[in-house]
């Protein structure tokens, strides 16, 4: 049996027997893995403040037989605010299952890990609105695994979309259309939309905090980021009722 040291983020967990956990991490050096955390429910065991989800620390595990178990864990961030508030929660726990549906076990991202980090950072502590946080984080995330939506160009035809004011976004063509190319499932999107988005794919995960989108906007990204989201990852996220 060997020992690991993993820095990692819980993402979700699954209760078992009367103390135990199955908590589903995504860490720096391994990618996301499965980890037993046993009598981590009782409030005497030391595995208690590290079975939560949000939580970010360095994790020790045993591996052996194929199965892991967390040994201990120096828990370096809980992420607090994000349990005071019903929108930070919501923006949060969206970000925890859209990491959880776009990795796969075992395949590490460092890219990955470092935005979602930040982008929990920011929910938590910053005063941006949690919504755009989190349709910043969903299109960074799909960019980065190679799902970014088209924007500039129609996702049908290939028309400059740059000039046009009337727009739509379909998820089954892979980003905005033309009105000529919109179909049953389109959404409506406005220009400014388009661009908040391509502005969003720009900026670094330190500046993920100058976000801040007009409500019209916001309301259409949730809209349309959101069943994009769902289309290519064939997940639904019950989160997004709470932004």
């Amino acid at each position: 049996m060997s020992t690991l040291t993993l820095t990692g983020i819980v993402l979700r967990y699954a209760n078992y027997r009367d103390s135990d956990r199955i908590l589903t991490i995504l860490t720096r050096e391994r990618g996301k893995l499965s980890a037993a955390a046993r009598g981590c429910r009782k409030p005497s065991s030391r595995l208690f403040g590290c079975s939560e989800i949000f939580t970010y620390g360095e994790f020790v595990l045993f591996e052996g037989k194929g199965k892991m178990t967390v040994d201990n864990c120096d828990v370096r961030e809980r992420f607090y605010p994000l349990r005071e508030d019903v929108g930070r929660f919501a923006a949060g726990t969206y970000m925890l299952s859209v990491t959880d549906a776009i990795t796969a076990a075992g395949q590490p991202n460092e890219e990955l890990f470092a935005l979602l980090y930040y982008a929990l950072s920011y929910v938590a502590y910053k005063e941006q609105h949690p919504t755009d946080l989190a349709l910043c984080f969903l299109a960074r995330c799909l960019a980065l695994q190679g799902y970014a939506p088209r924007l500039t160009h129609c996702a049908r035809c290939g028309r400059d979309l740059r000039n046009l004011r009337q727009l739509a976004f379909s998820p089954r063509a892979g980003g905005a259309v033309c009105m000529d190319c919109r179909d049953g499932d389109s959404l409506e999107i406005s220009p400014l939309a388009l661009e908040a988005v391509r502005r969003m794919l720009r900026l670094s995960n330190q500046d993920m905090d100058r976000v801040a989108l007009p409500p019209q906007v916001r309301q259409q990204l949730k809209a349309a980021l959101h069943a994009y989201g769902e289309y290519v990852l064939e997940r639904s996220f019950r989160a997004i009722e709470q932004l």
